[in-house]
């Protein structure tokens, strides 16, 4: 099966393309990246089998993280799973799974993918469910990640759709900055190139950087620094970032919180560990 993004909900598995509108029930053929905060946050304004997320309703979810705990039961496994950005269970049913199987001592086990282990990052693909105010999820498919760059793949993509959503098409910001004077474009007056060279940030980005206006100059010399680093892609811890640029930690978790407000950087192995968006 092919899923095709459809940025009326998510990715749609049909066969027949995409609508630019989908109704309530299109929605619910679709895929969403999501973190576990969306999920959790999700809003529900015509029922409670019914969520939104960034004013969009959403279907099935797709989400990357790492599992805390197990409990194998006779008819699903539930797991405990953390992103950085919160915790959720997820069951898994057996009819979505393999079968039980008998080991050799007879004794009925689940035949659970041995990669999904405690402290194991897994992939979930499934839906959003809620029983007496608490979120879960109803997994379609548990699958273990095998290579890293799927987690930090996963979160790129879901700040696209969060930014798609929230703030439009790349194609309409590009119009709305040409337009309206503000742009940061490389080498225009205001250009994060020219408050990093004034910052005497080292390693400064020549020609400038698209970043939203009024960012601050702690925010901006640390996106200067994290966006030259190209030998982790597991980002960088907070407090490695302050002492690296002599920011006071106090004052660089803020402009870490303001990088990651305006959408242009994102956590990835942990809500400590940063790393920039590449426009």
């Amino acid at each position: 099966m092919s899923y095709n993004y459809d940025f009326g909900g998510g990715y749609n598995d049909s066969q027949g393309g995409t609508q630019a509108s989908p109704s309530r029930s299109a929605a619910k053929n679709t895929l969403r990246p999501v973190t576990i905060k969306q999920i959790v946050e999700a809003q529900t304004p015509h029922d409670d089998n019914t969520f939104v997320i960034d004013d969009a309703e959403t279907g099935n979810v797709a989400f990357v993280a790492q599992i805390r705990s197990i409990a194998d039961q006779e008819t699903n496994s539930t797991y405990k799973m953390e992103d950085g950005t919160g915790t959720i269970e997820v069951k898994q049913f057996r009819d979505n799974r393999n079968s039980m199987v008998d080991d050799a001592d007879g004794e009925t086990s689940l035949n659970r993918d041995s990669g999904l282990q405690i402290n194991s990052y897994a992939r979930v693909v499934g839906n959003i469910k809620q029983f007496n105010n608490r979120r879960n999820i109803t997994a379609h498919s548990v699958r273990p990640v095998t290579d890293f760059n799927e987690i930090q793949c996963h979160f790129l993509e879901v700040t696209a759709v969060h930014l798609h959503f929230t703030r439009g098409p790349p194609e309409s910001q590009q119009a709305k900055n040409t337009g309206g004077g503000l742009a940061y474009q490389q080498g225009g007056a205001g250009s994060y190139g020219e408050d990093t060279a004034m910052g005497n940030t080292a390693g400064g980005v020549s020609g400038g950087t698209m970043l939203p206006p009024g960012m601050s100059a702690n925010a901006r010399k640390i996106y200067a620094y994290l966006k030259n680093r190209h030998d982790s892609s597991e980002g960088m811890h907070v407090e490695m970032i302050a002492q690296t640029t002599g920011i006071p930690i106090g004052e660089t978790y803020k402009a870490v919180d303001e990088l990651l407000t305006n959408g242009v950087c994102f956590t990835t192995m942990d809500d400590e560990h940063i790393a920039c968006m590449d426009f």
